[in-house]
């Protein structure tokens, strides 16, 4: 049993490093539209708002495709963007699916701009409102779907919500924050630092004891099934 915690833990830490050097393409593409300092100061104060202006994109798409995106994949998610056949007004439908996650799991993720999660927990309401939907309700119990998965982020805050169709329970299980490795990505590529810095080991524990401990495909089905079966 130690022998299989110790290698759990192992493989967290190296899912970890996989996440950060994710996190440093963020960066690069930050960097390539000389958005750097603008950025920095938007993960550095959760009040603060990620203006389109900054990237030149729109918020949402930015912080979808250069770095919710790339995270769920280094998670080992599968996620399906603007699935149709989960709600059944199209135009209210969540931002993604994410495929493969358990047998009698289905899981949903919202996500926002830099720092609408943080400041204003808009994608967690958003989340919320999806795992009430009397259609995609319907929908899980058509596929004898026993619990609903939704996760909600900006890339910055992630949160872990789900539902146990069977017992009609719905709680929140987890939270947890990368903008500090996500704002040392970012000073590391303005500054063009030796990328073996001290912060890294650090990070890279902290990251396997929160966000891949929680949210990797690995962990996250016995995650939900030990909140809902304690």
């Amino acid at each position: 049993m130690g022998d299989s915690r110790q290698t759990n833990i192992e493989e967290d830490i190296l899912h970890a490093q996989n996440v950060i050097s994710g996190l440093e393409q963020f960066a690069t593409e930050t960097r390539r539209r000389n958005a750097i300092s603008a950025v920095k100061k938007v993960v550095d104060n959760p009040n603060k708002r990620f203006k389109g202006g900054y990237v030149e994109q729109a918020p949402e798409y930015f912080t979808e495709k250069y770095l919710i995106e790339p995270v769920l994949k280094l998670l080992r998610l599968d996620p399906w963007p603007r699935p149709v056949d989960l709600v059944k007004d199209e135009r209210n439908r969540p931002d993604y699916r994410i495929d493969g996650v358990g047998e009698d799991f289905m899981a949903i993720a919202e996500s926002k701009a830099l720092n609408r999660e943080r400041n204003s927990k808009r994608a967690t309401k958003d989340i919320n409102n999806y795992l009430h939907d009397q259609t995609f309700l319907k929908t899980l119990q058509r596929e004898q779907i026993r619990y609903s998965i939704g996760i909600a982020t900006d890339g910055l805050e992630w949160r872990l919500i789900a539902r146990d169709i069977e017992e009609d329970v719905l709680t929140e299980i987890d939270s947890c924050s990368i903008a500090e490795p996500v704002s040392m990505v970012l000073e590391k590529a303005h500054s063009e630092v030796d990328p073996d810095e001290e912060w890294i080991p650090e990070a890279r524990r902290r990251m396997a004891n929160s966000l891949i401990s929680v949210f990797s495909k690995e962990n996250i089905v016995d995650v939900v099934r030990a909140e809902f079966n304690t």
